[in-house]
C-alpha cells in the first residue's frame, strides 16, 4: 500500500492525472461559453402573437377613453359657471361650484397626462418583449428578436453577451424576467410563464442572473 501512495505521489504521475480531467480547452469553456458555440443556437421563444396583439389593442384603446375624461374634466368650467347665478344665495353649492370650477383643469389635464403615459409604457413594454433570443454562432453575440405593434416580429438587435445583465425581481417571481443592455434605455422581458426556455444552463450562463454588466 505504501509503494502505491509513493507511485501516485509522483510528480510526472500526478501532473497525468491533473491533465487528464483538466484539460486547457475544458477550462477555458467552463469559465465562457465563447469557441464552444458552434452554431447559432435557441436559448429563448415565446410565441403568442395573438395575445401580444390583443394587449396593444386594448392599451391603444384605453388612449382615447382617458382623453375623453381629460377632455370632459376640462371643460366642467365653463358648463357649471351658468348655473351659478341661480344658486348665488346657497352658500354649500357655491362652495361646490368654487371646488369644481378650480379643479377642473388641473383634473383633466391629470387624466389626459394619466392615460397617455399608461397607454405608452404598455405598448412600450410590450413591444420589449422578448420573442426569440438565440445565442450566436462563436457565443460573443445574442440576436433578440421582440414583438412588433400588430404583434408580429419585431426588430431584431445583436448585441454583445458582455453588455447583458439579467435581472429577477421579487415582485414577478417566477413569471417575468428582465434583461439590461448597455446603453439600451428600456429593458427586455421574458414571459417565463408561457415562453419556453430551450437551454437553460446555457441561457443562465449567457444572459441569466449569473451575468452582470
Amino acid at each position: 500500500m505504501i509503494c502505491g501512495c509513493l507511485r501516485l505521489a509522483q510528480p510526472g504521475q500526478m501532473y497525468r492525472t491533473v491533465r487528464q480531467y483538466f484539460k486547457p480547452g475544458q477550462k477555458e469553456a467552463f469559465y465562457d461559453v465563447e469557441g464552444v458555440v458552434t452554431k447559432d443556437t435557441l436559448l429563448f421563444r415565446y410565441e403568442d402573437p395573438t395575445k401580444v396583439f390583443r394587449k396593444n389593442m386594448l392599451a391603444m384603446a384605453m388612449m382615447p377613453l382617458w382623453g375623453y375624461l381629460g377632455y370632459y374634466s376640462y371643460s366642467l368650467k365653463s358648463k357649471v359657471e351658468p348655473f351659478r347665478e341661480e344658486v348665488v344665495d346657497n352658500t354649500r353649492i357655491n362652495f361646490l361650484l368654487d371646488n369644481v370650477s378650480k379643479a377642473s383643469r388641473g383634473v383633466g389635464l391629470a387624466y389626459f397626462l394619466f392615460g397617455a403615459g399608461l397607454s405608452s409604457y404598455w405598448v412600450i413594454r410590450t413591444m420589449n418583449t422578448v420573442r426569440r433570443l438565440v445565442l450566436r454562432k462563436g457565443g460573443k453575440y445574442v440576436s433578440i428578436q421582440t414583438y412588433g405593434l400588430s404583434g408580429g416580429g419585431g426588430r431584431v438587435e445583436n448585441v454583445p453577451v458582455v453588455h447583458c445583465s439579467g435581472i429577477q425581481h421579487t415582485f414577478y417571481g417566477k413569471q417575468r424576467f428582465f434583461l439590461k443592455v448597455r446603453d439600451h434605455s428600456f429593458k427586455y422581458q421574458f414571459n417565463l410563464e408561457e415562453g419556453v426556455v430551450s437551454n437553460k444552463p446555457l441561457f443562465d450562463r449567457t444572459v441569466g442572473i449569473g451575468r452582470r454588466i
